[in-house]
């Protein structure tokens, strides 16, 4: 649990993985739950718009979870990378929450009817935002995913791999 909770000390690239995997797969879940719980599932007209707001704070609540975990995840590794957490955990981080947050305000997004279902569809603003993330979020995953941390020590704790610059010299 350490892994989702704590901002000290660093993770090797397999614990980024897992806690990739695990973010994803929180993410996939609370998204179907999301689609159970919108308004459009809502019975009765006069509870559509109290269940928006509703909806929408379970979408926020659930989005301040998900990136508070992932930001634990994301600064163990830069601090593995031997990188301060800022402001490379806001380069990394911050695209994705304004394309949240946009998501759930419909900032940037107009309603379309498409077969007979009323659907969110992004405009110039949102679109743009969302190919920056995208952008960004290649970087981060090739960044913390794939680049190797620092060998032995750092000045943000002990090799996630074990050993020391010594053994690893020798």
């Amino acid at each position: 649990m350490d892994l989702f909770t704590s901002f000290n000390g660093r993770i090797s690239r397999k614990g980024f993985w897992l806690g990739f995997l695990a973010m994803v797969a929180v993410a996939v879940v609370a998204g179907m739950v999301m689609l159970q719980i919108s308004p459009v599932a809502a019975v009765g007209m006069n509870s559509v718009a109290s269940d928006g707001i509703m909806v929408m704070l379970v979408q926020l609540a659930v989005a301040a979870a998900i990136t508070y975990f992932w930001s634990a995840i994301v600064v163990k590794r830069l601090h593995d990378r031997g990188k301060s957490a800022m402001p490379w955990a806001i380069v990394f981080i911050a695209p994705g929450v304004l394309m949240q947050a946009m998501s759930i305000f419909k900032i940037g997004y107009s309603a379309e009817e498409l077969a007979g279902t009323q659907i969110m569809v992004p405009g110039i603003g949102a679109t743009v935002v969302t190919l920056l993330t995208v952008a960004v979020g290649l970087w981060a995953i090739i960044e913390l995913g794939f680049l190797k941390g620092t060998p032995g020590d750092n000045a943000y704790g002990p090799n996630p791999l074990g050993g020391t610059q010594a053994a690893q010299a020798a």
